[in-house]
């Protein structure tokens, strides 16, 4: 079977990720499968086996000489192995001068030119353009996305438009049953399968600590700056626990960002910054935490904690409907109403002080974890685009 994947971007997300990995799975299981983007840089996902093509837009002298200097600029300003695309460029530029691009169109006159018996959309604006590409037998929805990260992303005003994409004559497969709900109450009418993310087991593991810097308790957290995130939350939870026990936060997220909250909410406890790390790094990471706080409003699945609990590290977080398709209060985590910062400083100290909770979660988190590979998210879309093609 021909499948071709449409992105927008590969750049590290949760979302890109599950799309690589099952991507790379029914290319093992013989299928030709192609990843159709117009930006990104994917050399973050090692071990890609499928072939990735990228949007190459004519550039007249001068926006080739613009393009250059973006590529210079990028260099000095952020890392020397980043591969800057012409679309990252005309993106960004766009959207420094206050344009907004029309990426719908532009996907759809490229995905054109590959046919596909499964064309797949994974983001709301890509199902417009699948649709408009028509260079396919049959197209698919992969539901990954969510109304907090679509006004986050786009702004208030798309959020109709990501509603409409609902209700498009898609096949869909969700990444969680809250996302399927969403999909079903929006659209009464359509097949809408579950296919949960997955785990690696031989990275995200159990490991001996490797990162020592003092006799607090570790909490691991992870920044991203979007408001859904809700890293305002998680900071205000450590300097409250903080006050009772001693921390060290284990943060991964850009500096700029960490910088921003020093000055805006104020980081009152000690904390070792890490950015752009690795899976190897992520799991040991995990691992050498005392606990894993997790304090997002909103996700599509909320991947993060699952990966703390396969690394036997105790999960404290928040009811983000995502994430309720694996974590259950007081079996492998304690969760707390999202914002609720009292409950989650209560719900922390529990986990850093009571020996026989902390070794519960840990075992039955642990349990769970088995139960989410990429092997199984594989078969499960297998078995759904076979059935409906």
């Amino acid at each position: 079977m021909k499948i071709s994947f449409v992105l927008i971007s590969t750049g590290l997300t949760g979302g890109v990720r599950y799309i690589f990995e099952v991507a790379n799975g029914l290319k093992n299981k013989g299928h030709d499968v192609k990843i159709l983007s117009l930006a990104g840089d994917h050399s973050w996902f090692k071990g890609l086996k499928v072939e990735v093509i990228y949007k190459e837009p004519k550039f007249n002298k001068i926006n080739n000489i613009l393009y250059k200097l973006f590529q210079l600029y990028a260099y000095l300003r952020y890392d020397s192995n980043i591969k800057i695309k012409p679309y990252d460029f005309l993106l960004s530029s766009a959207l420094r001068l206050g344009i907004k691009s029309d990426v719908i169109y532009e996907l759809a006159e490229f995905i054109q030119n590959f046919s596909s018996d499964v064309m797949v959309a994974t983001y709301y604006l890509t199902a417009f353009s699948v649709l408009l590409s028509n260079n396919y037998s049959k197209p698919f929805y992969l539901m990954q996305d969510f109304p907090e990260l679509v006004e986050s992303n786009e702004g208030t005003i798309e959020l109709k438009r990501f509603l409409l994409s609902l209700k498009l004559p898609f096949s869909f497969v969700a990444v969680s049953n809250y996302l399927r709900q969403l999909i079903l109450d929006n659209n009464p009418s359509a097949k809408v399968v579950v296919a949960h993310p997955g785990v690696d087991l031989n990275i995200f593991r159990p490991r001996k600590k490797h990162y020592e810097n003092d006799k607090k308790k570790k909490v691991m957290i992870i920044l991203r700056g979007d408001k859904y995130k809700g890293d305002e939350i998680t900071i205000k939870t450590l300097n409250d626990i903080n006050k009772k026990i001693p921390v060290h936060a284990i943060i991964v997220g850009r500096k700029k960002l960490i910088n921003s909250y020093l000055k805006t909410i104020g980081i009152n406890f000690k904390f070792s910054s890490f950015f752009n790390v690795d899976d190897e790094t992520l799991a040991k990471l995990y691992s050498t935490s005392d606990a894993f706080l997790y304090t997002s409003y909103a996700e599509g699945f909320g991947l993060p904690p699952l990966e703390a609990m396969a690394c036997g590290t105790p999960v404290v977080m928040t009811d983000n409907k995502g994430s309720r398709d694996y974590a259950i209060n007081g079996y492998n985590a304690l969760i707390a109403d999202a914002g609720d910062t009292k409950t989650l400083v209560d719900y922390l100290a529990k986990v850093l002080q009571d020996d026989k909770l902390r070794e519960k979660l840990i075992e039955n988190g642990l349990e769970t974890a088995k139960k989410f590979t990429w092997s199984s998210t594989v078969d499960r879309f297998e078995k759904v685009l076979r059935e409906d093609f």
